[in-house]
């Protein structure tokens, strides 16, 4: 009689190696999702860092057309409003003292 192809011992081998086999897969598979989990925080980490600065810019721009002088400003601008007692005075690049203006505002405005 032929002796049986897998004996008892065999078999316990091959099957625990089966095992273990699947229990390294698992273990790096996981890694593997731990891995792209941190990427993908880090990422959103950014995210909203960079919206927070984008909040911060726009509360700061908020505040200040809320403001009086941003009021007054456009009245000027739109209407031609003159407070008593002032001259109109034209200027050759009213846009670029207006944008200046308003980007110091807005930076005095931000959080340090």
């Amino acid at each position: 009689m032929a002796p049986p192809l897998l004996s008892r011992s065999r078999l316990v081998i091959v099957v625990s190696l089966l095992i273990g086999g699947y229990f390294v897969y698992t273990a790096v598979l996981g890694m593997y999702r731990s891995s792209q989990l941190s990427e993908s925080r880090a990422r959103a980490e950014e995210q909203l860092r960079a919206l927070e600065e984008q909040k911060a810019y726009l509360e700061a721009v908020r505040a200040y057309v809320a403001s009086d002088a941003y009021v007054e400003q456009e009245a000027r601008r739109r209407y031609g409003y003159i407070r008593e007692g002032k001259s109109r005075l034209s200027s050759s690049a009213p846009g670029r003292r207006r944008s200046a203006a308003l980007r110091h505002l807005v930076a005095a405005a931000l959080p340090r």
